[in-house]
């Protein structure tokens, strides 16, 4: 009996050590303050980088990310109106900013990153923007060709349905994807089909149903880092607390419970805009690997059993 139990911590850690770790989100966001926000799908909040020294005025907008390659993009508004420039950050390394050129329009209020290129509706209409990227050696150093489509709405947008709310992509084969977005005040929830290459003439949008209209303010939205759930955050909102989290039914806009709220730092509203998600944390967040961890505490608590057993 005694050997059984000195090997019992060592089949543990056999045991134990196989199982994946659990797939873990770490959302990324602009707040209105000009700072750069990971929340992870726990709910946990961190101010990962102020970027307000980017900003001669206006707030940054247009957010984006490339988890295959942990890249995040973000658009500063130019001064008094003039064309927005696109921006990367390395979410894996936490580097500095770096400016990859002008945009064609004036900083969007939504974004998103698929096949290799930027893309974002330009406020007040039904254009939508795609933006390709340059790269080196992986690393984005520029922009390059930009195209345009036109969405085709039934019944037409008009109003604050042509603002935004948000954009997500999720990607469904290598050459196709599907485009969802959310107006400003929720009355449309949309999906619209993509095929990898430049864009072109119209493209029709498909209404699904609302996110949230009447009651929240420009739902920002995020796909996790797994490309298969999407996320809502609530700006602000009539009636409940602002910043509240949810998921959505991408059937039809349906949201589920609240999960957890985040709010911009001292403010009363939710995020600027959303960029996407990551599986793992910033470097300097110091989280550590649940899997290894979750296993060494299991291996010492039965350690420490078996021990006061043996007394």
């Amino acid at each position: 009996m005694s050997s059984v139990r000195r090997c019992l911590p060592l089949l543990l850690v056999s045991i134990l050590s196989s199982v994946p770790a659990a797939a873990a989100s770490y959302f990324y966001a602009v707040g209105s303050n000009n700072h750069l926000y990971e929340v992870s799908d726990s709910g946990v909040q961190r101010d990962v980088r102020d970027l307000s020294g980017l900003v001669s005025s206006g707030l940054i907008n247009g957010a984006a990310f490339d988890a295959g390659s942990s890249q995040f993009y973000f658009s500063v508004p130019g001064t008094g109106g003039a064309n927005g420039s696109l921006w990367y950050w390395n979410q894996a390394t936490n580097a500095t900013p770096v400016s990859l050129g002008l945009l064609p329009t004036a900083t969007p209020d939504n974004g998103a990153y698929w096949d290799g290129a930027y893309w974002y509706v330009q406020q007040g209409t039904n254009t939508l923007h795609r933006v390709a990227l340059n790269y080196t050696s992986g690393t984005p150093t520029g922009l390059g060709s930009a195209s345009t489509a036109t969405l085709v709405h039934s019944p037409a947008l008009s109003g604050g349905d042509l603002y935004f709310g948000d954009i997500a992509i999720k990607t469904l084969t290598g050459t196709t994807a599907t485009l969802y977005g959310a107006t400003a005040n929720g009355n449309q929830f949309f999906s619209v089909g993509l095929s990898s290459g430049e864009i072109s003439g119209n493209l029709m949008a498909s209404l699904l149903g609302t996110v949230g209209s009447g009651a929240i303010d420009k739902m920002q939205l995020s796909f996790d880092s797994t490309g298969t759930t999407l996320y809502g955050h609530s700006y602000s909102s009539t009636g409940q607390p602002s910043g509240q989290w949810f998921t959505i039914n991408t059937d039809n806009g349906t949201l589920s419970a609240p999960l957890f709220t985040t709010l911009t730092a001292g403010t009363s509203n939710g995020f600027q805009d959303m960029g996407g998600a990551s599986s793992s944390p910033t470097p300097s967040a110091g989280v550590p690997d649940r899997g290894p961890w979750l296993a060494l505490l299991s291996v010492t608590l039965v350690s420490l059993v078996l021990a006061r057993r043996r007394r």
